[in-house]
């Protein structure tokens, strides 16, 4: 298999389904598409860390039998709002104007909690709950778009000077901003449905129990970015404020991912046991990881992975970012940034 890998000037791509939610430390659809364009179609395809479904989506858009499995419930709504919408823009458009009409009328609805109240304008804070009351009757992409919303709400409230995936500064006085006029234009930018036909499949479960969800050997190919290698918390900046806002107990979840330094390697080798076990013989694996400076030292993704994997070795592809919202992190910490794709075949 000779997967080739392309320098793009810029890996954004703001306009597309992606556009939902700044999910942290997500794949590039434009270099994700560009590599599952390369698979063999109608075979099995699994990330098994899904996140907010970039390779799922784009999987299944390329005529693969799509599978993501994600533990983050942030994750597990997006995931699924990309991949189930199954009515019509203006269907999706109507219904959520009736919601908003209701949500108008109504005065019976909970006040946001103390903790995330502080990132919003009052009058953006009661539109964004006058709609929870309504959440469970959304649909899936409704619901995805509703997250990403209020992320855009959020940095709206503190006058845009925070980062498209960054949380910053409490800036006040908060500017208002129509959270209902967000949304529906939300819902109106990103729909992009998958074909009718499409095949793919969202797993709510544990990676490192992959084998009691899905059979031994039906993967063909495994294509992922994994948790980083660093422990980014994948339940902090915008992911805490959703997680404040609808009272989940964040804690409970960062418990339980993949994204605490002393158990990482020991996680990820049960990882990549459970993928030995679900992958076809001869199936392939390919890891989408980077560098971390460390104490002045640079440690190579793709040799930490290629250290602890059962499968064997193929090749790495390796290029550097250029354009990325990473720029400026390697300009402060004096690195260059690379990714690797780290190929392995069972």
């Amino acid at each position: 298999m000779n997967i080739k890998l392309k320098t793009f000037k810029n890996v954004n791509n703001p306009k597309s389904i992606h556009g939902i939610y700044p999910y942290r430390g997500k794949i590039s659809a434009i270099e994700a598409r560009e590599v599952i364009a390369q698979f063999d179609k109608n075979k099995f395809l699994l990330d098994p860390f899904c996140g907010s479904g970039t390779i799922l989506y784009e999987g299944a858009m390329n005529g693969l039998n799509s599978i993501g499995v994600e533990l983050n419930p942030i994750g597990q709504v997006l995931s699924e709002g990309k991949i189930n919408i199954h009515k019509s823009l203006n269907e999706e458009i109507e219904e959520i104007k009736l919601i908003i009409k209701k949500a108008k009328q109504s005065s019976n609805f909970m006040k946001m909690p103390d903790k995330p109240q502080k990132y919003f304008h009052e009058k953006t804070a009661l539109e964004i709950m006058s709609l929870i009351q309504f959440f469970f009757d959304f649909s899936h992409y409704a619901k995805a778009c509703f997250y990403g919303s209020i992320c855009l709400a959020a940095r709206g409230c503190n006058h845009y000077q925070w980062t498209s995936s960054t949380v910053g500064k409490d800036i006040n006085p908060k500017r208002y901003i129509n959270f209902y006029d967000k949304f529906l234009a939300k819902i109106s930018k990103h729909y992009y449905p998958l074909p009718q036909n499409n095949s793919s499949k969202l797993i709510k479960s544990d990676t490192r129990n992959l084998s009691k969800v899905l059979n031994s050997e039906t993967i063909d190919y495994v294509f992922t970015s994994p948790p980083y290698f660093d422990c980014l918390d994948y339940t902090a900046y915008y992911g805490k404020i959703i997680m404040e806002i609808f009272e989940i107990d964040r804690q409970k979840i960062r418990s339980q991912l993949i994204q605490n330094f002393n158990d990482y390697e020991p996680s990820m080798k049960i990882v990549l046991n459970q993928l030995y076990e679900v992958v076809k013989t001869g199936g392939k694996v390919m890891f989408v990881v980077g560098d971390k400076k460390i104490k002045g030292n640079i440690i190579s993704g793709s040799e930490f992975f290629n250290d602890i994997t059962p499968f064997k070795i193929i090749k790495v592809l390796e290029r550097k970012y250029t354009n990325s919202s990473s720029q400026i992190f390697d300009r402060l910490n004096k690195t260059k940034r690379k990714e690797q794709i780290v190929l392995w075949e069972k």
